[in-house]
């Protein structure tokens, strides 16, 4: 799958914290031979910093760090269309929610680079997403405590595979996407 000579192929992972876009994303990344690039990666380590700087918790929902949104989706966008440029296959983790609400996520792929984008939707319950978001402890949760965890809302119509993800096993789920991705759906 990767290494065609030409641009890569893209898969957008998308859902709400909690949802297992790295762990689903990592394992369908595993399986196809392609880079696994995670926002959280990218770009948690700098947020954290101006955190620090500024005195506040780290909540990326925090009205002062609206702006760090574009920047972040930017820097992913930008390492995404690197590994796409030397014709690796990339699977990309991010929350997608605006993406996945307006209808522009295929065109955010496209402008990466990819030869073909497919943009996938991991949905959990509500439920399940508070266990989850409890369970991983991240400090970024923690900024919210107390405040309900809610799935994004998403058109379905604007995105290639909507994927229940509430199963235990992630596997099961990267399965599924994988062969969606697979089947180019």
């Amino acid at each position: 799958m990767t290494g065609s000579g030409g641009p890569g192929r893209l898969l957008c992972v998308g859902g709400p914290p909690g949802s297992g876009k790295t762990t689903v994303g990592s394992l369908v990344a595993r399986s196809a031979g392609a880079a696994l690039v995670d926002l959280d990666s990218v770009t948690t380590p700098l947020v954290e910093a101006v955190a620090v700087l500024v005195g506040e918790p780290v909540d990326l929902d925090a009205p002062r760090f609206v702006a760090l949104r574009d920047a972040r989706y930017a820097c992913l966008a930008t390492v995404v269309a690197d590994c796409l440029g030397t014709g690796v296959d990339v699977v990309a983790v991010a929350p997608f929610t605006r993406e996945a609400v307006g209808g522009t996520w295929s065109a955010w792929g496209a402008g990466a680079g990819a030869s073909s984008v497919t943009t996938c939707w991991l949905s959990v319950g509500e439920e399940v997403l508070a266990d989850r978001v409890r369970a991983r402890g991240l400090a970024r949760d923690l900024a919210k405590s107390g405040a309900p965890v809610r799935p994004a809302v998403v058109d379905p119509a604007g995105v290639d595979l909507l994927v229940d993800a509430g199963d235990a096993d992630p596997g099961a789920v990267a399965a599924r996407v994988l062969a969606g991705w697979s089947a180019g759906r």
